[in-house]
């Protein structure tokens, strides 16, 4: 398995459980455990709005969640465009 089919299915790993734990009305913990495969979705620009409808709503609503997303959102970018690599290359330089 590549690491590509392996990132694939943790996601769907991921999303199916917190499918499952899912209810009406969710609050930040259960947020949180759908907020990282969101986020790498969403990184990725592989979003698909059904997906996991309750972690999505519960973002819009809850101004921790939604900066806890959008903040890791950008680290997964930083770090998929190499930008993390880079910084991380030029502190070992420079001591």
């Amino acid at each position: 398995m590549t690491g590509q089919d392996e990132r694939i299915r943790r996601l769907l790993d991921c999303i199916e459980t917190a499918r499952q734990e899912a209810c009406d009305c969710i609050d930040c913990e259960t947020c949180n455990q759908g907020v990282s495969c969101l986020a790498e979705l969403a990184a990725t620009s592989v979003i698909v709005p059904e997906m996991l409808p309750d972690v999505q709503e519960h973002i819009l609503s809850c101004t921790d969640c939604r900066e806890e997303f959008e903040a890791l959102i950008a680290v997964l970018r930083a770090e998929s465009s190499g930008a993390l690599a880079e910084a991380d290359n030029a502190d070992n330089t420079s001591t």
